[in-house]
């Protein structure tokens, strides 16, 4: 699943346009962060549980303390696994990218 596909996902729940587009800008900020190397992975996924968190309690009041922290925990590994694979796919594209273009 991409990184869109996942955020999408997490904000499905949320009538609001300005806030779905608040809690995209943000999971893209910090995944823009992870990629530059201006914070590191503990802190990277820190701040997607606090993310995960509130809008878990957000769209589904029902749930008790402990569902929602660990389905924010379930949710922010994920974020943090299409994190790494999106990092490593444009770390290739980039040393490898000009090798399989066709000359003009």
């Amino acid at each position: 699943m991409s990184l869109q596909q996942k955020i999408l996902t997490l904000i499905s729940g949320i009538p609001d346009p300005a806030t779905r587009v608040d809690i995209a800008t943000t999971i893209n900020y910090l995944f823009q962060l992870y990629v530059g190397g201006h914070i590191n992975e503990d802190q990277v996924r820190t701040e997607l549980y606090n993310v995960c968190y509130s809008v878990i309690g957000a769209t589904y009041p029902d749930l008790t303390e402990d569902e929602v922290r660990k389905k924010a925990n379930q949710l922010s590994d994920e974020f943090m696994r299409v994190f790494r694979i999106e990092n490593v796919h444009r770390r290739m594209v980039s040393r490898f990218g000009s090798a399989t273009r066709l000359p003009y």
